[in-house]
């Protein structure tokens, strides 16, 4: 089973550390998020893993370096979608091929969702429907897709979990889309590809499957909270609220840590009341107060 990873966008909601940070290596829960989603799919036996790379694309070809696997790295020189980043890393082989988004974590039997005879879509009800792709079902089946509908035909979003029974069909479809010009948004659409495969008599279904997004602050931090194991030794003259978890070589004195803080290693923090937020590598804290913040450098650098 081949595995098909698009981290190559700017991350431009999580600014400004993903200006030298690629997104998917922003860390929750002690580790980069990457970590959270490669794992689990080598857990599972699938090894041949293709990332669809750009922005601080050096970064992940080096972080994986500590990963043992097939991977391959494939440069999205034009920023033109989802379905156009998905496409560079497509073959003409009629083999399965499973893609997950780069900003989400899936805890799934990913060899029972990729084992069927028709494609397959994650999917999860959402109370805001305009801001993802939709899809109509009867039953698991799916009827129709749609990509941000201003006028939403269900509350059933894609999750950014796929499996496709066919690389070359997928491929074709997203040739079609650049052929024709057909973009949504500006850009060439994965939803608006299986929109045209499901026209052309390839049938999808969905599976409803619990996820993580760590695309936007907001659910960033809710993420590392759901996540989060306490990881700590004592600091004298603090006080720790669990869970917490604290990197090594750290330097903590005379502040609150917790709940549901992520330090990661190398931080220097003093006088600090910390709840909430996720302290990035090497950062160096001295008499702040602050929650429900992803913060780096002196904490004048957070979102």
């Amino acid at each position: 089973m081949k595995a098909i990873l698009p981290v190559a966008g700017y991350g431009t909601r999580l600014h400004p550390h993903t200006h030298h940070i690629q997104k998917s290596l922003l860390p929750i829960a002690g580790k980069p998020t990457l970590d959270f989603i490669v794992e689990p799919l080598l857990a599972h036996g699938i090894k041949d893993i293709t990332f669809i790379v750009g922005h601080l694309g050096d970064q992940i070809r080096d972080y994986m370096k500590s990963f043992s696997g097939a991977f391959h790295f494939v440069e999205q020189k034009e920023r033109l979608g989802l379905g156009h980043a998905v496409l560079q890393g497509l073959t003409d082989s009629d083999e399965p091929v499973l893609i997950q988004l780069g900003d989400t974590i899936f805890h799934a039997d990913f060899m029972s969702f990729c084992s069927s005879d028709v494609n397959r879509i994650a999917v999860m009800e959402v109370d805001d429907p305009t801001r993802f792709g939709i899809v109509e079902t009867e039953g698991n089946r799916v009827i129709a897709l749609h990509e941000k509908p201003k006028y939403p035909p269900s509350n059933l979003a894609i999750s950014g979990l796929y499996s496709f029974i066919s690389e070359r069909k997928l491929k074709e479809a997203i040739e079609y889309l650049i052929e024709q010009n057909i973009r949504t948004g500006g850009e060439y659409q994965l939803t608006d590809a299986m929109a045209f495969m499901l026209k052309n008599g390839n049938p999808f279904e969905v599976r409803k499957l619990d996820y993580y997004d760590t695309g936007v602050p907001a659910t960033f931090l809710d993420t590392n909270r759901a996540l989060l194991k306490s990881s700590h030794k004592e600091f004298s003259n603090c006080t720790i609220v669990d869970p917490v978890h604290i990197g090594i070589g750290c330097r903590i004195e005379n502040s609150t840590i917790g709940p549901n803080v992520t330090i990661m290693s190398k931080c220097t923090i003093m006088n600090c009341t910390i709840e909430n937020s996720v302290v990035l590598q090497g950062s160096a804290l001295i008499n702040q107060s602050f929650a429900s913040r992803i913060v780096g450098g002196d904490g004048s650098e957070y979102c």
